[in-house]
């Protein structure tokens, strides 16, 4: 649980994760699959939820992660492990106009520029970095963020010894 927030509510599974230097938990609604992400290199971990159209929580590990340059916010998180901080910042990005699948066959999807907001917990450790928390497009309905909210708020972290 990070610092100062209240215990999750959220009913559904808790999600293990064991990693290379640490086992990483999180309650997540029933019915979220994690899919790890194939074709990392080696010590790299990605295991992510789509929670909603362009929205993620993600749980990474790797030996390093940059950041944007300009942080809404950066504030410790000491129960999630020594130098461990949650930062919060803002993204804009440009998606092309593209084809997706749909149940009537694939559609055209117009382009769009989609300002998101990120969440997440950094917690250093001495070869495997964790970087843990969410992205949502800033517009995404106010239930989901919340949702996301939550979960990041009942992250545990367990370095091992």
């Amino acid at each position: 649980m990070i610092a100062g927030q209240p215990a999750c509510e959220i009913k559904g599974l808790t999600h293990t994760f064991e990693l290379e230097e640490s086992t990483v938990t999180v309650k997540a609604p029933e019915g979220a699959e994690f899919a790890d992400l194939d074709g990392l290199s080696e010590g790299k971990r990605h295991l992510t939820w789509t929670a909603g159209p362009d929205a993620f929580f993600m749980v990474s590990a790797a030996g390093e992660f940059d950041l944007p340059g300009a942080l809404d916010s950066d504030a410790p998180a000491p129960l999630a492990g020594p130098g461990a901080h949650r930062v919060v910042y803002r993204t804009t990005r440009h998606r092309p106009r593209g084809l997706v699948a749909a149940p009537e066959g694939a559609r055209s999807v117009p382009e769009r520029t989609i300002h998101e907001l990120s969440d997440l917990l950094l917690v250093p450790g001495e070869r495997e970095q964790l970087r843990i928390g969410y992205r949502v497009p800033e517009d995404a309905p106010e239930e989901l963020r919340a949702l996301l909210a939550r979960m990041l708020d009942s992250v545990e972290v367990r370095r091992h010894a």
